[in-house]
């Protein structure tokens, strides 16, 4: 950032206490019998796909084995911003008045974000075991994102659709009471790598001026850290490891609480390496809107992610989507640009010599 830039942004975060607001999602998947993968979707009965760790998903009357089988799992969302308006219309950075580092999304992007949140409304109604010991409640959600545009716009479209979707329970008005009350906490920890020696972040305007339209944003909320700029490539596996050190001392481990982080391609994938001690050729590359899904049963236990070729799994998931597009590339490049520049699966979907 540039020295006048910095300075806004470490005020702004100065300024903030902490205030962890809980939150919670709903899904409703689209009963099409395919994914975006080329894969049938592996789901139970009721269409609703599984992380093979989330245990077992069927309802027994008896309150001991409910017990022994209720969900211990802590899980974390993370999810890249939707497709880019400055990716799928380039003239758009020709423009004097454009903050070229703080691209929009594109129209495709707000339709993909969208279904994000259609996906989570229906993961949180019915992606886990009935019994009233198990459920994961709305309450029980708190909702991250870097402070670039194209985040925020993507966190904003899916918390909207997510109150658009009917809850099968008694009391749907107050789930989307809940809904609507889903604040959107501003990450600066999780927000773009630089790799541009700053140019890209100093475009990010302070965050009173972002409240003005995106009224959900906890202004009172205080980040992890800001990062300093420029950031050089090889330091930006230690941000994200300090990222994920912080973010276990704020949010310790607590059985169904839900977090949800919506990031950039380079975090997503960083993060997930990072959570999971997984090498980058096990993450499957983050496309627009993509979604990695990690689950842990104690403060002790390691985040597990699915295989990255696990059929309709977690790793990168895409089959909520209906379009992908092709502006905006599935990412896991952190190679050298010259000999390695693709370092994701030799096997994945979206290695570039499928794409």
């Amino acid at each position: 950032l540039e020295e006048t830039s910095l300075t806004n942004v470490t005020k702004t975060t100065e300024s903030h206490c902490h205030n962890h607001q809980n939150v919670v999602v709903i899904i409703i998947m689209p009963p099409d019998t395919t994914t975006l993968d080329g894969e049938a979707p592996f789901v139970d009965d009721d269409g609703i796909p599984h992380n093979d760790d989330q245990g077992d998903n069927g309802s027994n009357n008896n309150n001991d084995a409910d017990d022994e089988h209720a969900d211990t799992n802590q899980y974390l969302f993370l999810i890249r911003h939707g497709d880019r308006w400055d990716y799928s219309y380039p003239e758009w950075k020709q423009l004097p008045t454009s903050r070229l580092g703080d691209s929009p999304l594109s129209p495709l992007g707000h339709q993909q974000a969208r279904e994000v949140g259609t996906f989570l409304a229906s993961w949180l109604e019915h992606g886990h075991p009935p019994s009233d010991t198990s459920m994961v409640s709305i309450d029980s959600v708190t909702w991250l994102s870097s402070p670039f545009l194209r985040c925020l716009q993507t966190s904003n479209d899916a918390l909207n659709a997510m109150l658009e979707q009917p809850s099968q329970g008694p009391s749907e008005h107050a789930a989307k009471k809940l809904v609507s009350d889903i604040s959107i906490l501003p990450e600066y920890s999780i927000f773009e790598w630089d790799g541009h020696d700053g140019e890209w972040h100093k475009d990010l305007p302070p965050l009173e001026e972002r409240k003005h339209y995106f009224p959900r944003l906890d202004l009172s909320y205080e980040s992890f850290f800001v990062p300093s700029l420029p950031e050089p490539r090889s330091a930006f596996f230690d941000r994200c490891q300090r990222t994920v050190d912080t973010f276990h001392q704020r949010f310790p481990h607590k059985p169904r609480q839900v977090i949800v982080m919506v990031s950039h391609a380079a975090g997503c994938i960083a993060l997930a390496k990072t959570l999971t001690k997984k090498q980058l050729t096990d993450i499957t590359p983050a496309g627009p809107c993509s979604i990695y899904m990690f689950t842990r049963t104690s403060n002790d236990a390691p985040w597990k992610l699915d295989d990255h070729d696990k059929p309709n799994g977690m790793n990168g998931y895409t089959g909520h989507l209906s379009e992908m597009g092709t502006s905006t590339k599935p990412w896991n490049n952190f190679g050298d640009g010259v000999t390695k520049y693709y370092t994701g699966p030799l096997t994945s979907r979206f290695h570039p010599d499928k794409l």
